[in-house]
């Protein structure tokens, strides 16, 4: 048991000498590399006075564009243009109403490929690949009920324009 006891403070006295040192290595400046300052050191009461280097020239300055350009956020949707999305055997939006004159984007986002196709034969799309999209403008008023050619009992929509 005694040895025990001396094997603990032994090492308590290793750990608080590592402590000490490191105590001591923080305290030390670490050099920079940067220009040395005023060798004025802060006193009670007292402040130190630092030199200060003006930056250089041309560096504060704005560069203006040589030409204006327009601002455009390509996220912003298009006047009139809806989007739906075929993604996991689903239309991002099933039943829409649009206003006449309304195109709507459908856009297959999936690696199964789709062809959508109105009822009554008012649109077909081609066979539309990963990535592909088929677009067609309502210029009626009525509803259209439409499916994909392919995946006849998953995807169904149906489109009101008023």
């Amino acid at each position: 048991m005694d040895k025990k006891i001396i094997v603990l403070f032994l090492v308590l006295g290793i750990i608080l000498s590592g402590c000490q040192i490191a105590e001591e290595q923080i305290e030390e400046p670490i050099e920079t590399g940067e220009e040395e300052l005023d060798d004025t050191a802060e006193t009670e009461g007292e402040t130190e006075e630092i030199n200060v280097t003006e930056p250089e020239e041309g560096l504060n300055e704005t560069i203006e564009p040589e030409e204006e350009t327009e601002d455009i956020n390509a996220t912003e949707p298009e006047e009139n243009v809806l989007t739906i999305e075929i993604d996991h055997l689903t239309l991002s939006q099933k039943y829409v109403t649009i206003e006449k004159g309304t195109t709507i984007v459908w856009i297959n986002k999936e690696s199964h490929p789709h062809m959508l196709a109105a009822h009554y034969g008012e649109f077909r799309s081609t066979r539309l690949e990963q990535g592909d999209s088929f677009n067609h403008t309502f210029d009626e008023v009525g509803e259209y009920t439409y499916i994909c050619a392919i995946f006849k009992t998953q995807i169904r929509g149906t489109i009101t324009v008023e």
